[in-house]
């Protein structure tokens, strides 16, 4: 999948139809292949993992508040943290 995305990039930035999807192309290949977008892929990841986990104890009909409150926070701080 990310050859594939690499290579069509690659043909967008170099046969695309206008000079913004020239750019855009050729920015957005240059991201994919800096350490930046694996990173946030990362990131996004593991935050996305303890939002999951929350949301289900948020559906749960038995969860009391109090546990609820403190599960939120700890995904807000947690998320803070790793944005910082």
């Amino acid at each position: 999948m990310y050859e594939a995305t690499c290579l069509v990039l690659k043909n967008i930035a170099l046969d695309g139809s206008t000079y913004s999807q020239h750019g855009d192309a050729a920015f957005s290949f240059k991201f994919l292949l800096s350490f930046d977008f694996p990173f946030i892929l990362y990131i996004m990841k593991n935050v996305m993992g303890f939002i999951d986990v929350l949301y289900q104890a948020l559906q749960q009909k038995s969860q009391d508040i109090l546990n609820a409150m403190h599960l939120v926070t700890t995904t807000k701080t947690f998320s803070s943290v790793i944005i910082l």
